[in-house]
């Protein structure tokens, strides 16, 4: 680290977030025969150390000796300010590389949210926004996550898009762009090769079309590359690459623990949820290979909590096994289990052996509605009974609080959700007085829906804004000391919806709110609306028409060349099921 980069750590908060140097952090030299890659998560350093998936794709690259895999975040504003004040750059934290030196970058993103971080970092780092901008000494810049499921947003920034699981796709890319690299191939020759890759999509190949207005269809511009983009998973996640030997933070984030994937998929078809939707099918780890990893990685870094993850723990089908085993495995050693959410399901209150040994400070739900009539149009099969069955057995295991996850503004949703809502909780909350003297505290997280790509909900629009803010004041003028509300912000969601069901023409939205000064917009204390309504009224469009934009059930969808292997046709069936179809 160079002495104005240790001068400018002297005058920001956590200069953690940016030294690196971290246990189990792998620094290489940038030599010409490698390639170099820089991660990029465009949030704060305590958010993306926090996602497994760059975990996993910085151990997998720098396991390659050809390969320099650096990692870089969002800064927040005391460092930017400093950067710009010194006229440096951003750069990898492991050897202080400026952004534009490397011959790639990687950007997960997994919250629309983030977008105007992407546009901000590329800049900070010297690289040019636009990917028209962009020249043969330029990184090429490629994304992946779950927001790459409707890539057309982001289209006019990045070069490359990796539609499925990074693991699977990532290394690929690399190697082409080494080989390429070799042969002193510039940037048409190494974006055509990469589209020949299964799972990568290069937007510049493509061209939407619309008509009064509205998005009509995309088509190829070039020969050769495929009208649908395949989904590439892996097959295997027995066998799949999990990094033991992983960087232990200096400073605390959000998830500080060891984080183990047990399942991939979700068994559970609900119809509003894109994880599920997009992470088919579900393949699984034994418990036995989750208790090898866990060992190997407690021994590598000392953390005292294990998170067991999946879309639906509860619904693995060893479970029991599992968690009486890791507590067996680390009886000794002060080593909690936690399971993240846990789908209301008759398994968990007939498995108290389990519950009765993993971490006590929380408990997580997701009924997602208190009517029945909108679960059954949902696909959500839950049992209030067993809901109530299942806290009570938590409360008496050790469990004081609670906390359950809903949305509301569904289509055909009573006027009274809001109530039946808040009678769940009061009820759930009173069940604790059973085996003790006190209630349960309960915190509601309230989230308006959102119809989200490649879901069976996704021709439905969101609900109007109004009627969520009456939602919202309804259920807040009603919360008490053992019942807290959560709603999430309106109008940041709205936003929100537009970026995830947007068509191209969104990305010179992003643009110019970007100009305008719009950076971690998922921070409430940064979001500013106005910048988004101006930038909106430049363009032509509407916020509030766009998220609530509805289609046909024949209409082309912005993101319909993105291909998933469930089909189009059984989406359709499963949304005529749901009953909130055209009638």
């Amino acid at each position: 680290m160079d002495d104005q980069l240790k001068n400018i750590l002297t005058r920001v908060q956590k200069p953690g977030r940016y030294i690196g140097g971290e246990t189990n952090s792998v620094r290489k030299d940038h030599t010409k025969d490698k390639v170099s890659v820089a991660l990029a998560y465009p949030d704060l350093y305590e958010v993306g150390m926090s996602y497994l998936g760059m975990r996993i794709l910085y151990h997998l690259l720098n396991e390659k000796d050809d390969v320099v895999c650096e990692r870089v975040f969002a800064p927040w504003s005391d460092m930017e300010d400093e950067l710009k004040k010194e006229g440096r750059k951003l750069f990898g934290l492991e050897t202080s590389t400026d952004l534009d030196k490397f011959d790639i970058i990687g950007f997960s993103v997994v919250y629309e949210l983030t977008y105007t971080n992407v546009l901000n970092m590329l800049h900070l780092g010297g690289v040019p926004v636009r990917a028209t901008d962009r020249s043969d000494s330029d990184p090429l810049v490629i994304a992946g996550g779950a927001c790459c499921y409707n890539p057309e947003p982001m289209s006019e920034f990045f070069d490359a898009f990796v539609i499925g699981d990074g693991e699977e796709v990532l290394p690929r890319i690399v190697d082409e762009c080494r080989r390429l690299k070799k042969s002193g191939a510039g940037r048409d020759i190494i974006l055509k090769e990469l589209s020949r890759i299964e799972g990568v999509y290069v937007p510049s190949y493509y061209e939407p079309e619309y008509k009064d207005g509205w998005f009509l269809h995309i088509k190829p511009l070039e020969e050769g590359v495929p009208a649908k983009i395949k989904r590439i998973f892996i097959k295997d996640l027995e066998s799949a690459y999990y990094p033991t030997k992983q960087i232990v933070p200096l400073i605390r984030i959000v998830h500080d623990r060891i984080a183990v994937e047990i399942m991939r998929g979700c068994p559970n078809k609900c119809r509003f949820c894109q994880a599920s939707a997009v992470n088919r099918p579900v393949r699984l780890r034994s418990p036995e290979k989750i208790k090898e990893l866990c060992r190997d990685t407690y021994s590598k870094t000392g953390y005292e909590n294990i998170a067991l993850l999946s879309l639906s723990s509860v619904n693995y089908p060893y479970l029991t096994e599992l968690v009486a085993g890791l507590n067996e495995d680390f009886r000794d050693k002060g080593v909690g289990i936690s399971i993240p959410s846990l789908r209301v399901d008759e398994a968990f209150y007939e498995i108290p052996e389990m519950i009765s040994t993993i971490k006590k400070a929380g408990l997580t739900f997701a009924p997602e509605t208190a009517s029945e009539v909108v679960r059954e149009s949902i696909g959500k099969e839950i049992d209030v009974e067993i809901l109530c069955k299942s806290a009570l057995l938590a409360y008496r295991h050790g469990w004081r609080k609670l906390k359950l996850y809903f949305m509301v503004g569904f289509p055909g949703e009573p006027k009274e959700e809001a109530n039946r809502i808040l009678e769940l909780a009061r009820e759930l909350s009173s069940l604790k007085k059973k085996i003790s003297k006190s209630a349960a505290e309960i915190k509601l997280s309230v989230n308006p829906f959102i119809p989200k790509p490649h879901t069976p909900l996704q021709w439905l629009g969101m609900r109007n804004a109004d009627d969520l803010a009456e939602i919202k004041s309804l259920m807040q003028s009603n919360s008490s000391k053992k019942v807290k509300i959560d709603f999430h912000d309106i109008d940041q969601t709205v936003l929100e919806a537009c970026m995830a069901r947007g068509d191209r023409r969104v990305g010179e939205i992003i643009f110019r709110a970007w100009e305008k000064g719009a950076k971690m917009d998922a921070w409430r204390e940064f979001f500013d609306l106005s910048v988004w309504k101006e930038s909106f009224d430049e363009s032509g469009l509407e916020m509030r028409q766009l998220a609530q934009k509805t289609y046909s059930i024949d209409d082309k969808l912005p993101w319909g060349h993105i291909g998933m292997d469930d089909g189009l046709e059984l989406l359709k069936k499963e949304f005529q099921l749901s009953g909130f179809g055209e009638k």
